[in-house]
């Protein structure tokens, strides 16, 4: 039988242990069964996202995670700024502008990372921006921005959140999403998870949970 490599950030080789596990017998969703296993699973998240707050999941893409960061958080007219160092990035300015959000794109070129004194002068220069969204690797050229450092910035101000598409980062990268102070993570089942495509994961701080209660994107 001829063997398949994978040589790609995503979709990544599925273990054979998770391939076992989806031929079992299907669990009924209410069934007392069901319930140990999404408990597993939500702590699995919750520890490799290190937070305290449940991660949803999503049956969706990565880009399904991506939209639901900006319609449950925002409102047409808001002021956000989009990192865009790649294809990813590009996909966050599209994204917000489909949902009415006043994008400011910091366009930085492709290979390199955004600097945090960046988005230090843009929130300094405009304090009614409400959200900075960036890849924490931009998946399209390898580069990892730096989230720690952009997250110890925007933290700063309290009328704005970070949101990060993390979608070919976790696992791969250490990210903390409360010690840092990380508001809004996004990742994907098909890359550093190693599981098969159709699943997004999505932390959020108790910072965007407020912000969610004022949005009106449709």
């Amino acid at each position: 039988m001829l063997k398949r490599y994978l040589l790609a950030p995503g979709p990544t080789p599925v273990p054979s242990e998770a391939l076992l596990a989806m031929a079992m017998p299907i669990i009924h969703h209410r069934s007392p069964d069901f319930i140990p296993v999404l408990d597993a699973a939500k702590n699995g998240l919750k520890w490799l996202y290190q937070t305290k707050n449940d991660v949803l999941i999503l049956c969706s893409t990565g880009t399904g995670g991506m939209v639901g960061a900006v319609n449950n958080f925002f409102s047409p007219g808001d002021k956000v700024l989009t990192v865009n160092g790649g294809k990813f990035g590009e996909r966050w300015t599209k994204i917000c502008k489909a949902y009415g959000l006043q994008a400011e794109e910091i366009i930085v070129e492709w290979g390199y990372a955004v600097k945090p004194e960046t988005i230090e002068a843009k929130l300094k220069n405009d304090p009614s921006i409400k959200g900075v969204f960036v890849q924490a690797s931009e998946t399209s050229t390898g580069v990892y921005h730096d989230i720690e450092a952009l997250a110890k910035v925007v933290k700063k101000y309290e009328n704005t959140i970070l949101i990060v598409d993390a979608i070919s980062a976790i696992v791969a990268h250490d990210l903390r999403m409360d010690e840092w102070g990380i508001d809004v993570m996004i990742g994907g089942s098909q890359k550093g998870v190693m599981l098969p495509p159709g699943l997004a994961f999505v932390g959020i701080s108790e910072k965007a949970w407020k912000f969610s209660e004022k949005s009106k994107c449709p």
